[in-house]
């Protein structure tokens, strides 16, 4: 299932696009969200239609700006950079949608660097537009709402578990409650470094690291009450995991969105990807090549957690923090007129 395979043409695209505006006038706010992540930038339009959001553009760069800090403790400067340079484009991007709402928030990276305060002013200056520097709580927080707002999942009990570059949220709840939630430095990056030394990685060094994740996992959720939820991934290696267990050559809304993958599946992936050399893993349909060293790190994440709370699957979502971060941004306006 998962042997070397020619990569896709063209870059990954998480989320299919609307026509381009042709210079019309928008006839409803439009709305332009940028997440600076710990290994990406993901940039969000939208605009609000009936019950929901219509997205316009969305577009997904990795910059690992994480990578620096994990070494130094500050941002790098060739990191903040690239960033910098993918914040230009996105900028450009909204001034095309003519989004005049718009709203920045960074994550993991950002928070945990010494000389965040710097790099928070230069891209305020860059976006002319607020930038939040969001806690693990909040970004638990914003990425639940973004998920449980989904019209397929408002009536459920969610546990919505999203692994990032730098860290990892989990939150319990039904739209619009949350119950409980928990931020860890479980990011794919973070767990790459701590236990990844050589690809391919090997069934023994695999075993290890899901065995202390688990216990990790188990001893942080222990107050979680996962029997009869359902269990939503999001993020880049959800949503790459589920490409690569349908072999999908393309973006496909209908086959990724809510697509189920049962733990033992995870599992069998899992040891077949530890089998595999760095070059194999970049090949894997649906998974891109940028995303390859810190894949199995971010599987291991989602597996463990299966295993920590005993549940038997997990639903993929693509939708996450920057769909709350739209939210947020679209209440906050219409408190602002009311």
């Amino acid at each position: 299932m998962v042997g070397p395979q020619s990569p896709p043409s063209g870059r990954w695209q998480e989320m299919p696009l609307a026509a381009r505006p042709l210079g019309e006038t928008p006839v409803s706010p439009r709305y332009a969200v940028f997440d600076i992540g710990s290994n990406s930038v993901k940039f969000l339009v939208a605009e609000w239609s009936g019950s929901d959001f219509r997205v316009l553009d969305h577009q997904s760069f990795t910059t690992r700006l994480v990578e620096g800090v994990l070494t130094t403790g500050e941002l790098a400067e060739d990191a903040v950079a690239r960033t910098e340079e993918v914040l230009r484009r996105l900028q450009d991007a909204a001034d095309r949608w003519q989004a005049d709402r718009r709203l920045a928030a960074a994550t993991s990276a950002v928070r945990d660097s010494r000389n965040r305060k710097q790099f928070l002013k230069r891209i305020g200056q860059l976006l002319d537009c607020p930038v939040l520097l969001l806690s693990g709580e909040e970004e638990a927080d914003i990425t639940f709402q973004g998920v449980a707002a989904d019209p397929a999942l408002q009536s459920r009990d969610l546990l919505v578990t999203d692994v990032g570059g730098g860290s990892s949220q989990w939150i319990q709840g039904r739209h619009p409650r949350i119950e409980t939630r928990r931020s860890l430095p479980l990011g794919c990056i973070r767990v790459r470094d701590r236990f990844v030394c050589r690809y391919p990685i090997g069934g023994k060094l695999l075993a290890s690291m899901l065995l202390t994740l688990e216990k990790q996992i188990q001893e942080a959720l222990r107050d979680f009450s996962p029997r009869g939820r359902a269990l939503v991934a999001v993020g880049g290696t959800a949503t790459s995991l589920a490409a690569l267990i349908q072999e999908l050559p393309q973006f496909d809304l209908e086959k990724l969105h809510l697509f189920s993958v049962e733990t033992d599946t995870l599992q069998r992936t899992l040891e077949e990807l530890s089998r595999l050399d760095l070059p194999h893993l970049q090949s894997l349909p649906g998974v891109p090549s940028k995303r390859a060293d810190i894949f199995v790190p971010g599987i291991a994440v989602f597996f463990s957690t299966l295993a920590a709370l005993g549940l038997d699957g997990l639903t993929v979502s693509v939708r996450g923090l920057r769909h709350g971060l739209v939210e947020r941004l679209r209440q906050s306006c219409f408190a602002s007129f009311s």
